[in-house]
């Protein structure tokens, strides 16, 4: 498990610095209304993607992972559905495109939706193959390709130089599809020999996966449940930007895409432990060792809470310093609005990563619910603070809603399931927001013109602030042992008897120390 983790964190690293890459490049190469058009084609196709990808990648992790169904037919039927969902967001791009622009009051956009409709079918296999390398528990296979994938991307920025300079939108989007195909060529070659195996192996291994077939309904269901899920949540993250686009000048709607653009930061991070714990959690109750399934849920909340959360609390603090510094001194304008959408993207993050214990179970109501109830809420408070409030107050509503929905699903998950918060995770919190505090305090003096050195900065805050949780005992050696311990024995055996930093070590390393 811990390999794992470590493995899809830092596929994780590369998708959002290889982000912060081609958005620095487009951050200088275009003007802050071009920039806007293309946080605004990028945000759609971030909705399309979460409502494609997250359903079919986590129902797949799940179902093959609880080992309750024969591994071949919940791929095939998983497959199925996804290829519907797919059928649905091609057609919404490509005869939707003029209402797109008309909405958003920019008929450019007709052309750059329509083309954006390619990269949805390529999408939907990607992550395919990703659910089901997570179902099989192969996390390292699963982090080569989402490393590989950010990676090849990068070849976008002399795509727009040299072929699309006049066009940068479209560089943009021929880019990301190239890239995609060309992992999907390499993760089905090397996917192939699993699937081979599993077709031989027909009526063998458990009685229960061997001939127990999913039904259709079953297979749906966990999909477009997944998919319900994460489009709230890409909602909660990307419609702001659309109302920002839809209400505002353009000049505001690139600048809050620079806002956005760090925003996410600890969203995608969180997006590991979610790939993670949704299978572990899974396959241990499908074993039925639910209280080890809790323990490993408290780790990996408590990793979240210790390394995750004071980068976003880094980035609140130091909203001017870090816009400042990365793009331009105007873009400082949205240093509040970031300030806000630091903390929004994490406790969305976070709001994912308790839903994914919740659904371990296969019981997804509430998750239902809480997306049924937020859509339509969340989008009408952001139209509202756009029009009354501009940037700063669509941030903040994100921020509000993202932390109602992420206590809603807490609460949610220590009623049923367990306390997920051990006690040495909430002295990081308090530790945290002691640090934002003290970087807030420290803003003035920071950097604004150099963002290397303002990087500097950021890692050596990160020292002592992991040097005082040691001190704290929250960080103890026997834990670090218990951790490396996990990373020897490899990422794979979320269900096994090996408990890497289970139960026992978490409690004598991270939670014992704190007394």
């Amino acid at each position: 498990m811990n390999r794992g983790l470590i493995l899809n964190l830092v596929s994780n690293l590369a998708f959002f610095v290889s982000g912060y890459a081609i958005h620095f490049f487009l951050g200088g190469f275009a003007t802050p209304a071009g920039y806007g058009v293309v946080g605004t084609v990028i945000t759609v196709l971030d909705i399309e993607y979460l409502f494609v990808s997250n359903g079919a990648r986590q129902s797949l992790s799940r179902t093959l992972s609880s080992g309750r169904y024969d591994p071949r037919d919940v791929v095939v039927k998983t497959l199925a559905v996804q290829t519907g969902i797919v059928a649905v967001f091609v057609a919404v791009d490509v005869l939707g495109a003029p209402v797109f622009g008309r909405v958003l009051g920019d008929r450019s956009l007709d052309l750059y939706m329509r083309l954006a409709a390619f990269l949805v079918p390529a999408n939907g296999l990607y992550v395919v193959m990703l659910g089901i390398n997570d179902g099989l528990k192969c996390f390292g296979r699963s982090a080569l390709l989402s490393t590989l994938y950010p990676l090849v991307k990068l070849g976008t920025i002399p795509l727009i130089i040299f072929v699309f300079p006049d066009r940068p939108v479209i560089g943009v989007e021929f880019g990301y599809c190239a890239s995609m195909i060309l992992v999907i060529l390499l993760g089905t070659a090397m996917l192939a020999p699993h699937l081979i195996a599993m077709r031989r192996r027909g009526g063998k291994g458990k009685a229960a996966a061997s001939h127990s077939r999913i039904g259709w309904r079953e297979a749906a269901h966990g999909t477009i449940s997944f998919s319900l899920f994460f489009i709230m949540a890409s909602l909660v993250l990307s419609a702001d930007t659309l109302v920002v686009k839809a209400n505002l000048p353009d000049a505001m709607s690139g600048f809050y895409t620079g806002a956005m653009n760090f925003g996410k930061t600890t969203y995608y991070l969180l997006q590991a432990f979610a790939v993670i714990i949704l299978p572990v959690v899974s396959g241990l109750i499908g074993e039925r060792r639910r209280v080890e399934a809790l323990g490993k849920a408290r780790d990996l909340v408590l990793l979240a809470v210790v390394f995750i959360l004071p980068m976003a609390v880094s980035i609140s603090a130091t909203s001017v310093n870090l816009l400042s510094s990365f793009y331009s001194r105007q873009f400082a304008v949205a240093a509040p609005a970031l300030s806000c959408l630091a903390l929004s993207s994490f406790f969305m993050g976070a709001t994912v990563v308790l839903n994914m214990v919740l659904n371990a179970e296969r019981d997804t109501h509430f998750s239902d619910i809480l997306s049924a109830v937020s859509l339509p809420v969340v989008v009408a408070a952001f139209v509202v603070a756009a029009r009354f409030g501009g940037i700063t107050a669509v941030a903040a509503t994100s921020m509000g809603a993202t932390f109602l929905t992420m206590l809603v699903s807490y609460m949610q998950v220590r009623r049923r399931f367990g306390d997920v918060m051990s006690r040495a995770a909430w002295v990081a919190v308090g530790v945290n927001v002691v640090l934002w505090i003290v970087m807030a305090a420290l803003a003035p003096i920071l950097p604004i013109r150099n963002f290397i050195v303002l990087v500097l900065v950021y890692m050596l805050e990160y020292m002592v602030y992991l040097a005082v949780l040691a001190a704290m005992g929250v960080l103890s050696p026997a834990w670090v042992r218990a951790f490396a311990a996990g990373l020897g024995r490899g990422g794979a055996a979320g269900g096994s008897r090996s408990r890497g930093v289970g139960t026992a070590s978490a409690a004598a390393g991270m939670d014992g120390g704190v007394r």
